[in-house]
């Protein structure tokens, strides 16, 4: 289903592909920037030596695997084919890293990243959303919309780091602020790379009166390098 091999699936990939996803799940990570961390490195809630220097305005990052195969091709096939029922499994997978990584108990309000009305338009849906909406079913916690896209920006995967944070600038605003005052929001999206779409939602959140953001995501995108096996020696993917 989901890693589209061909192979008899049990759950959502096959048998080859659930072995690497357990691989890659387990692997640790940095809870600021989300950055795969190799044994023996530091990384804490106060961030690594990755982490930018100017640090995110998120307290927590949630990840269920780099963005590497075959959730990469899960979630390709979800955002855009419309792949509903990969969706479903991927939202699962997205709760059960939330669960272990987080004090459920502690979070009030679940918010996906939103999609700006027209490009929800062009694409048939917000995967966002959708993941958002499951991961709620899943830990019983409120769903909620405050959060809009009033800006309708360039897709970020087109444009180079240093321009991104420019770019969704100004993207967001809360449409209730009453809804959200004090509260802890988990706040979904499918891949983060530089985390600069997500810093702005976050920053938009706390103006508002949010009192913690949480961001929770599919995959966190980054080279290779950062999370292929060493075996004897040679490195593979």
């Amino acid at each position: 289903m989901g890693c589209g091999c061909g192979h008899e699936v049990r759950g959502g990939f096959c048998a080859n592909c659930s072995r690497e996803l357990l691989y890659l799940t387990a692997l640790r990570y940095c809870p600021r920037c989300g950055v795969t961390v190799g044994e023996g490195i530091h990384a804490d809630e106060d961030g690594c030596f990755e982490c930018p220097s100017t640090m995110p305005r998120f307290g927590q990052l949630i990840r269920v695997s780099p963005y590497a195969a075959p959730l990469r091709q899960a979630i390709i096939r979800m955002k855009y084919r419309r792949a509903s029922n990969i969706a479903r499994y991927v939202s699962n997978l997205l709760a059960e890293a939330v669960g272990a990584h987080c004090d459920v108990d502690s979070i009030d309000l679940i918010l996906p990243v939103p999609m700006h009305w027209l490009r929800r338009l062009g694409r048939g849906w917000n995967h966002s959303a959708v993941l958002a909406d499951g991961v709620s079913g899943r830990l019983g916690i409120p769903l909620g919309d405050e959060l809009i896209r009033v800006r309708n920006t360039p897709p970020q995967v087109r444009l180079p780091a240093s321009l991104r944070q420019g770019n969704v600038r100004g993207a967001f605003a809360v449409t209730s602020p009453a809804g959200i005052r004090g509260a802890h929001i988990l706040l979904i999206d499918d891949v983060l790379t530089t985390g600069a779409t997500a810093n702005e939602a976050a920053r938009t959140l706390l103006a508002a009166g949010a009192s913690q953001v949480t961001v929770a995501v599919s995959a966190k995108s980054e080279a290779p390098t950062a999370y292929s096996r060493q075996i004897s020696g040679a490195e593979i993917a």
